[in-house]
């Protein structure tokens, strides 16, 4: 059973700490505390929250995060718009990417599987100019597909990419004018597009019928 919230928003914010150069994640002071929920029957058929756009990272205040399970029996098709130079580094836990075509990440779940993203991650990078290293903040994206789990791994990004002065074409890097950021470097601010397909089976219908009659019936007494 996934611990996380069924569906919530959380803060989560942190500081940096952590050894210099090596394009490890930096270790946040201040961790998302998530209890166990205990799921009842009516947690697991009601309709979870699914907005069509979530700010996936933010340059000022708390990060949001959205977590995202479907109903039981619940079939979901998600599209997120993802910039495309990320998705090198959506892998699993061999390192093996999770798309490499199309024009969206498409994220098929079942009940079983589960959606987090919007939580705050650091990692350092280097400098392509001045060999430092740089603190650099980074949006949380995980996900399963068939209970297989699969995350945005920014130490893999921050080994392989340098941070420059003057990439302002990216979405992520030092601050600029209309583009702030969180302490000396991080992404922009961005927002991203949920498309939503769900399918639910025959027998919801049913159900919804049976608890509609019954709200019915209590009304009227």
């Amino acid at each position: 059973m996934w611990n996380k919230p069924y569906h919530a928003e959380s803060g989560l914010s942190g500081s940096s700490h952590g050894r210099v150069g090596t394009g490890q994640a930096v270790p946040n002071t201040k961790t998302l505390k998530v209890e166990q929920q205990a799921d009842t029957i009516l947690d697991r058929i009601k309709k979870p929250f699914m907005p069509t756009t979530w700010k996936w990272f933010r340059t000022s205040g708390e990060a949001k995060t959205y977590t995202y399970q479907p109903r039981v029996s619940e079939t979901t098709k998600l599209s997120l718009d993802v910039p495309r130079q990320f998705w090198p580094y959506i892998v699993d836990s061999s390192g093996k990417s999770y798309q490499s075509s199309g024009s969206k990440l498409n994220i098929p779940m079942s009940s079983d599987d589960y959606l987090e993203m919007g939580a705050r991650t650091k990692v350092i990078m280097q400098d392509s100019e001045t060999k430092s290293s740089v603190s650099t903040t980074f949006p949380v994206l995980k996900f399963t597909v068939e209970g297989k789990p699969y995350e945005l791994d920014w130490e893999k990004f921050a080994r392989e990419r340098k941070i420059a002065e003057g990439a302002w074409d990216e979405d992520w890097g030092y601050s600029n004018k209309g583009k702030p950021t969180l302490g000396a470097a991080s992404m922009y601010d961005k927002t991203l597009n949920l498309n939503w397909d769900n399918q639910l089976p025959w027998w919801w219908i049913i159900l919804a019928g049976i608890g509609l009659l019954a709200i019915l019936k209590f009304v009227r007494r």
